[in-house]
């Protein structure tokens, strides 16, 4: 073997591993993920106008266990509820974001007043960005897959969008995800009609996006991964793309996004009330999603998140009148000169 090519064996060797892992973790990285549409036992209700009281009565019919992983937990009525629930005799778990943006003083006063009633409760998984899922689990029969965090203004101030779930493969993968997330394990979906952060949001949302033939209806509060805004813009070549945020004033971090996807032909609106803490893509009239994930890098790549897929006739409805009415409130983002 010649001298020069016995000396540079090492960085052959290691030029050939790295292209091996760049060609498998490539291959083995789905590009579309076609989660299915739930189409029965499915509710939907719609914040503010719905209130605590589907939440209330969940937690209030509870006969064995309730699992909750939360971002935001502060109102009162719903921590009185999981306390009386324990009281009862009822196994209730929660776990709670340790650093949310701007309201680790509420998860700290709510961990406190639970635990002292008997409540089970923990900080989330440090192993992700931040857990930003909303999720309640009932007797392993009956699971909320939320929009809204479990705060004072979710119920009264946002637009929000919960939907109620009894479909027995999607209650089991979620209670699965809590306590995978409860015991520090490692956690992969299986197929249902649910997404999950960090495992096939970005892939299953990018998915619904490109299937849209006819409107891409959304309400997203925060939008701003180069990705996702990319695929937006190029849609709204040849689809309609019609989307609802805060405003500016309210989230000025999407300014950016939104002003580029205007220049490309996507319509836009802002909403000051009631405030657009939602997300929800709405394609085609047919087939939604709803869940806790933002069109942001980390909401996607970085978080634990939870949403779910749905086509269930009545919701898609109600999804869809939502929409308009919010649409004809709001007032229209201009291409500027």
């Amino acid at each position: 073997m010649p001298p020069i090519l016995r000396k540079n064996i090492p960085t052959l060797i290691f030029l050939v591993l790295v292209y091996s892992w760049f060609l498998v973790s490539n291959i083995s990285r789905p590009t579309t993920h076609q989660v299915p549409g739930a189409d029965t036992n499915i509710i939907l209700s719609v914040q503010p106008e719905a209130g605590r009281e589907p939440l209330l009565d969940a937690i209030n019919d509870a006969r064995q266990e309730i699992l909750v992983e939360m971002y935001l937990l502060s109102d009162k009525q719903i921590i009185e509820a999981l306390g009386n629930a324990r009281s009862r005799g009822i196994a209730v778990n929660v776990m709670l974001e340790k650093h949310p943006f701007g309201g680790s003083n509420l998860n700290n006063k709510s961990e406190k007043t639970l635990k002292e009633s008997g409540v089970a409760v923990k900080w989330t998984n440090p192993k992700y960005s931040l857990t930003h899922q909303k999720s309640v689990v009932i007797d392993g029969a009956v699971a909320l897959i939320l929009n809204q965090n479990l705060t004072a203004s979710a119920f009264t101030k946002n637009r929000e969008f919960n939907i109620i779930d009894t479909n027995p493969e999607d209650v089991a993968e979620i209670r699965n995800i809590f306590m995978a997330d409860w015991e520090r394990r490692d956690f992969n979906p299986t197929q249902t009609h649910l997404i999950v952060s960090p495992k096939n949001s970005r892939v299953a949302l990018t998915t619904l996006i490109k299937s849209a033939e006819k409107s891409i209806e959304m309400e997203m509060e925060y939008i701003e991964d180069e990705g996702m805004v990319s695929l937006l813009s190029d849609r709204a070549k040849t689809v309609e793309v019609k989307l609802i945020v805060p405003t500016l004033s309210q989230f000025q971090a999407n300014k950016d996004a939104i002003y580029l996807l205007v220049q490309e032909g996507a319509l836009v609106k802002t909403l000051s009330s009631p405030y657009i803490h939602a997300k929800m893509i709405l394609v085609d009239d047919t087939k939604a999603y709803v869940g806790s994930i933002n069109f942001s890098t980390q909401s996607m790549d970085e978080n634990r998140e939870l949403g779910i897929m749905i086509t269930e006739d009545d919701s898609i409805q109600t999804l869809d009148t939502t929409f308009s009415k919010d649409w004809d409130a709001g007032t229209q983002i201009h291409k500027s000169n």
